[in-house]
């Protein structure tokens, strides 16, 4: 026995020795030597840490698939050694495969049931899974065990966001800015948060909180602008673009914004300025075809309205109705009478909702077209559509009465001169 015992020790001695030789090699990033001593052994012997440093440094030599390889061998050997599972997972992470890690996270998990870290990697697995329901339970055990977690907080409060739980993903960004107020992207994701809240008072405040931590980041002024714009704030959002436009090289999508903000607020000569340089970039947007035609309107440049809303037309699929409701209305304008009947005609013909147009198409008949048989037609057809409660509806029924009116006088007058 005693011998046994003594060939044992013998036998472990150099095994220690070669284990220390192993984590000194790779101490001094000597991996080659480390790989080729570890490749040797192997070839005798499997043995499962070997295979796992062996995998570590294929990773720290960027050969992952090797890594991966190697780790495997490793598992096979050792199912239940949770550092080796976890390592394996974030190796898939590393390699884009996120389905492939989870199970690994959470047999790891299984034998580490105290190791928080581990989880909330197995949480962001879940995230780049768009498992956003794990993802969200798993964050939320965290935050219960560390609800002054920073890490842990931030991640929840992304869940949060891309769940759709939006107060909650406000109060936890604010709460992590609170305590690290260097966080870029927090402010980014609040300031988008309260857009969708239709919040202008918030998007202000967290991009000038923003400013004064980052004051060169232009990016800042850019969410800030675009979430103002896009719940309609356009006085607000005017100055912002051009803070932003001061310091930046212009894009067609930040100029054709800024220059419907200037459409807004009246400022028409500027707007045209703006909208005709994006025009340059781009012919075919029917958006910005249309704002330039309702500007060249306000300016009393008809012509050139009538030309950009008809490019308006020809390109859109949709918005036509007011469209050509507009152009209709240019034509009226320039006294093309024949033309505005025939475009709102079409702008009804989009959406016959719109029953007022034809209180316009009968306005127009009324007015140049002697023979007031059209206007009455449309005047009737509107106060059958639209009905006796309908804005316009006194009008029409003053209109014809007194076309009825007219037309009855001229007939008197006509049996009497024959006579």
């Amino acid at each position: 026995m005693f011998r046994k015992w003594i060939a044992t020790l013998l036998f472990a001695i150099p095994l220690a020795c070669f284990a220390q030789n192993i984590d000194l090699l790779i101490l001094n990033k000597n991996y080659p030597e480390a790989l080729t001593q570890i490749k040797r052994t192997l070839a005798v012997s499997p043995d499962a840490e070997l295979y796992f440093k062996q995998g570590m440094i294929y990773r720290q030599v960027s050969r992952p698939l090797y890594a991966e390889q190697s780790i495997g061998q490793a598992i096979a050997l050792d199912s239940t050694n949770s550092r080796y599972l976890a390592e394996f997972a974030d190796l898939q992470m590393e390699l884009g495969n996120p389905f492939k890690a989870i199970p690994y996270y959470q047999k790891a998990s299984l034998f580490q049931p105290e190791d928080y870290d581990l989880k909330f990697r197995l949480g962001k697995a879940f995230m780049s899974t768009e498992n956003l329901e794990q993802a969200y339970g798993t964050f939320m055990m965290l935050r219960y065990k560390d609800s002054t977690n920073v890490v842990y907080n931030r991640q929840l409060g992304l869940a949060a966001f891309r769940w759709q739980k939006f107060d909650q993903a406000i109060d936890l960004f604010e709460s992590v800015l609170d305590v690290n107020p260097n966080d870029l992207s927090m402010y980014q994701n609040l300031i988008t948060l309260y857009a969708a809240n239709k919040d202008a008072v918030n998007v202000v405040r967290t991009a000038d909180r923003a400013l004064y931590f980052f004051p060169e980041n232009s990016s800042i002024l850019l969410r800030e602008s675009n979430a103002l714009y896009s719940i309609k704030e356009f006085v607000e959002a005017k100055p912002v673009y051009e803070q932003y436009l001061a310091k930046n090289d212009s894009i067609f999508d930040v100029m054709k914004n800024y220059g419907l903000c200037l459409y807004t607020v009246k400022d028409n000569v500027k707007a045209r300025q703006i909208l005709e340089k994006c025009f340059e970039v781009e012919q075919d947007d029917p958006i910005l075809n249309f704002y330039l035609g309702m500007v060249c309107r306000y300016l009393s440049d008809l012509p050139k309205s009538i030309e950009y809303l008809n490019y308006a037309i020809e390109g859109a699929r949709i918005g036509m109705t007011e469209m050509y409701h507009s152009l209709g209305q240019v034509y009226g304008l320039q006294r093309e009478f024949g033309k505005s009947i025939e475009a709102l005609k079409e702008a009804y013909k989009c959406d016959p909702q719109k029953t007022e147009i034809l209180v316009e198409i009968a306005n127009t008949y009324d007015e140049f077209n002697p023979n007031k048989k059209l206007a009455l037609e449309f005047y009737s057809k509107y106060l059958a559509e639209a009905g006796d409660s309908a804005i316009n509806a006194p009008y029409a029924r003053e209109r014809i009465g007194k076309i009825k009116e007219f037309s009855l006088k001229n007939k008197k007058s006509g049996i009497a001169a024959e006579r």
